[in-house]
């Protein structure tokens, strides 16, 4: 039992960490990282918040990432419901800084809050992302991961574009940040820790 109100809490804290990450994107003003482009485009058009799309859209990916027998579990239920509330909290609690300063601070804050929320929820490995569900699926289709995970996001990049979603420096700075962020605490945060479940986070 303990170790599962660890993993519960691991998963709770990396998921609001990752929320509190995305709406700092928003916040700073530059550009949100490429599905947030979308959920930024579809919140607009609809007239909804970007944290309400992101839930939206985690739950209708719920059911292609289940039919496509990837590895969910309570993790994945939880990130469908817990990072676009903290978007919404976020954003209705704080306003967008006019300071420049502040603005870069968040933008450069945001990827790295990201990766390591991402490393905490994992790491608890009962559950991947259902965004991430999406590259597994490719992957056992047979694609390579980077050409999975580059479909994926320079799709949604290119329709949330399109649609009108908020793009920039800042989805320049997302992209070139996280990756790096996301390898750099892999290893301190599943330092001890069983391998979660999912092609995506194999150690390599």
């Amino acid at each position: 039992m303990n170790g599962w109100l660890k993993r519960s809490a691991s998963i709770v804290l990396g998921l609001v960490l990752f929320g509190t990450g995305v709406a700092s994107m928003f916040l700073a003003g530059f550009g949100v990282g490429p599905w947030d482009v979308l959920h930024d485009a579809v919140a607009g058009m609809l007239g909804r918040r970007p944290g309400t799309v992101h839930v939206g859209i985690g739950v209708a990916l719920f059911g292609v990432v289940m039919a496509a027998r990837q590895p969910i579990g309570p993790g994945t239920v939880a990130n469908v419901l817990i990072i676009g509330t903290t978007v919404n909290a976020v954003l209705a609690v704080v306003d967008a800084p006019e300071i420049l300063a502040v603005r870069i601070f968040l933008m450069v804050a945001g990827p790295l809050l990201v990766a390591f929320g991402s490393m905490l929820y994992i790491g608890a490995g009962i559950g991947i992302g259902v965004r991430d569900g999406l590259m597994t699926a490719l992957v056992d289709a047979g694609l390579s991961l980077r050409a999975a995970r580059t479909l994926v996001e320079a799709t949604v990049l290119v329709l949330g574009a399109l649609l009108g979603g908020s793009y920039g420096l800042g989805t320049v700075i997302f992209a070139a940040l996280v990756g790096p962020a996301f390898q750099f605490f892999r290893d301190r945060v599943w330092a001890g820790l069983p391998e979660p479940p999912g092609i995506v986070y194999r150690r390599s």
